[in-house]
């Protein structure tokens, strides 16, 4: 029976990865698949990718719903041939689901059958649910969005996670959306602006109910029974009253004190007071990679000593070489920055007790610099690898920079092109900032911190000369790293800056 059947496990891509989050299906109960077919696309605290089929079949049910999360190995969905029986698809299912399964085969076969032709989105066993929804299910609505439905495949725009999901829910063409995030991505804001700006309606959301207000119990206080009836009559909980009774007790005069004095807090002001103004504020939840930052910085910051070393570089020659290539290779555009990264690695290359990895107990030094690049993009921060960077050309190493820190603004990356690393390049320098300190990446041992280049009167053979200076600052890991060797990688790396030829011959 099992050989017919295949299970669609949630994937680990990468040794930190625990659990991801089911996003959209591309195919529906009882459709055919091919082996390669794109399934189901999966967000992990790093990036968005989608699970393929490994062989051929066709989908008999879905188990991962759109916006779950669960773990590693967790099934997803069933693909067997259409001769299987419900009956067994339903026990192989029971006997892999590490979630449990809340929908039956028939369920879903039935939300299957449902789907037609002329839906405007893909339907799975969790978008079904939708329908019952009056902004799911509106004639008006879907009226009103029909200006928004049309348009090329919008699979490659740059889009959030939950706005490409409400899409498939408004069937709207995400080309029709004017996006206002970082790089032009279009985000559930701009999304729901232009569902209400064409009339249509917003899903509404649940509202939370509220929790039954507590009533402390003073039937263990010690009163008179003319002040228990007293205080019952009037609303009074005897835990607030004094006690200046005989023995202690809460007795009459205590009652009508607090009642007095309630009745003075609750009486109307005589003067008009202007109602407080409200300052607006918005939650938000933090995404995984948000949280996968904090937690691995805030260990970073707190395991790791930092010792810093900090110097600056004459760019003077560097900026005229620049010049020359980019004039030179009309397909070459390289940045101050591809410079960094290649002196660093030819550095590291002198300096491999810098080139380390350390997970508390072991200290790994590779042979050859793979160079982590900060990129920031809207979830945070990702560091794309140019990998054996020591052994390509300054070209070679702009082009693969430009390439990584696109994909990784589209959430395209590999798992194996931002995890690991032996050395990391963050720069700050294009917003302006003149140094700053960055926190080790662990786990590697050092990282780098560019600021911009800045005119400076400096002195050159004791005559003041104007140059163009940026500051560079080392942090490392002074467990592995010791500050004479630190200090001497710094000097060398400023050598290979200021005389850029010395590490292109």
């Amino acid at each position: 029976m099992s050989n017919d059947i295949k299970a669609i496990s949630m994937p680990k891509w990468g040794m930190e990865m625990s659990e991801g989050v089911v996003g959209d299906w591309h195919v529906n109960v009882g459709d055919n698949v091919s082996a390669g077919d794109d399934l189901v696309d999966i967000e992990t605290s790093k990036i968005v990718n989608t699970v393929t089929a490994s062989e051929s079949g066709v989908l008999r049910l879905i188990i991962g719903k759109t916006g779950d999360t669960l773990d590693v190995g967790a099934i997803l969905g069933v693909l067997a041939d259409a001769q299987t029986s419900d009956a067994e698809i339903q026990a192989f299912a029971n006997g892999l689901s590490k979630q449990g399964i809340t929908e039956d085969v028939q369920e879903s076969k039935a939300a299957a059958a449902e789907i037609t032709s002329t839906e405007p989105v893909h339907q799975t066993a969790a978008t079904s649910e939708l329908k019952s929804t009056p902004a799911a299910t509106s004639t008006d609505t879907s009226n009103s969005l029909s200006s928004l439905a049309a348009g090329d495949d919008d699979s490659q725009l740059h889009a959030s996670p939950i706005a490409r999901r409400l899409a498939k829910q408004y069937g709207v063409n995400l080309h029709n959306i004017n996006g206002t995030g970082r790089y032009g991505r279009i985000s559930k804001h701009d999304l729901e602006t232009a569902v209400s700006n064409a009339g249509g309606s917003l899903i509404a959301q649940q509202a939370p109910r509220s929790q039954p207000q507590r009533i402390r119990d003073d039937s263990a206080v010690k009163a008179t029974p003319v002040a228990r009836r007293m205080a019952k009559d009037l609303g009074i909980n005897l835990n607030d009253c004094r006690n200046s009774g005989n023995r202690g007790r809460v007795c009459k005069a205590d009652v009508e004190a607090l009642a007095s004095l309630s009745n003075k807090q609750t009486a109307p002001e005589p003067t008009t007071v202007a109602a407080p103004v409200e300052n607006p504020l918005t939650s938000q939840a933090m995404s995984g990679m948000r949280k996968t930052i904090a937690e691995r910085l805030q260990s970073s910051k707190q395991t790791a000593p930092h010792f810093r070393v900090q110097i600056d570089a004459n760019i003077d020659a560097l900026l005229t070489v620049r010049k020359q290539i980019n004039a030179a290779n009309t397909q070459a555009k390289v940045s101050v920055n591809d410079f960094i990264v290649k002196a660093c690695a030819t550095a590291l290359a002198q300096f491999p007790a810098v080139n380390v990895q350390f997970d508390g107990q072991t200290i790994k030094q590779f042979k050859h610099a793979d160079i982590s690049v900060a990129v920031a993009i809207d979830e945070g921060l990702i560091t794309p690898i140019v990998k054996s960077s020591d052994t390509k050309g300054l070209i070679e190493i702009s082009n693969e920079v430009r390439d990584l820190a696109t994909r990784a603004k589209l959430g395209r990356l590999k798992p194996e092109e931002f995890q690991g690393g032996t050395f990391c390049v963050s720069n700050l320098g294009m917003f302006g900032i003149k140094q700053f300190d960055a926190i080790i990446n662990p786990p590697q041992g050092a990282i780098l911190a560019v600021g911009a280049g800045e005119q400076k009167a400096i002195v050159t053979n004791g005559s003041i000369v104007i140059a163009t200076v940026l500051t560079l600052t080392l942090s490392s890991d002074h467990r592995i790293i010791d500050g004479a060797t630190a200090a001497q990688f710094m000097s060398t790396l400023k050598g290979f800056i200021e005389q850029p030829a010395t590490m292109l011959g």
